[in-house]
């Protein structure tokens, strides 16, 4: 599967473009933070879905929408509005699913971006 299989192009191509000339690829930085900050804020999502913590549920979903929406990665981005908009409603049954999707859909994103990264984008 190829990078704009996973990240929307025209998504990355507007982060690129907020380089400016001589400075570090913002692109690059904003997949770097992805990276570093997503696993750990999917771990917290997993612990609270664990204890039941609808509300933290809530709110970590959300949030990691928005992050997958911000570097494009669509597919990523509607599971995690799939479990934001489930854990709204107060009901996490059939949640377990979500967030195997979730767990699946991020290794390609991950791959995707390291692929990206490692190529120079």
């Amino acid at each position: 599967m190829s990078e704009s299989a996973v990240l929307d192009p025209s998504v990355l191509d507007a982060l690129r473009q907020l380089t400016p000339p001589g400075e570090p690829d913002v692109l690059h930085d904003v997949l770097r933070m992805f990276l570093q900050e997503v696993p750990a804020r999917m771990e917290r999502l997993r612990n609270a879905m664990a204890a039941g913590n609808i509300e933290e549920v809530h709110r970590s979903a959300h949030s990691l929408k928005g992050s997958a929406g911000n570097i494009g990665a669509h597919a990523l981005y509607s599971a995690f509005k799939a479990l934001d908009e489930k854990s709204k409603s107060g009901n996490l049954d059939g949640a377990e699913a979500l967030v195997e999707e979730l767990r699946i859909e991020f290794g390609r994103v991950e791959a995707a971006i390291h692929r990206l990264i490692g190529s120079g984008g």
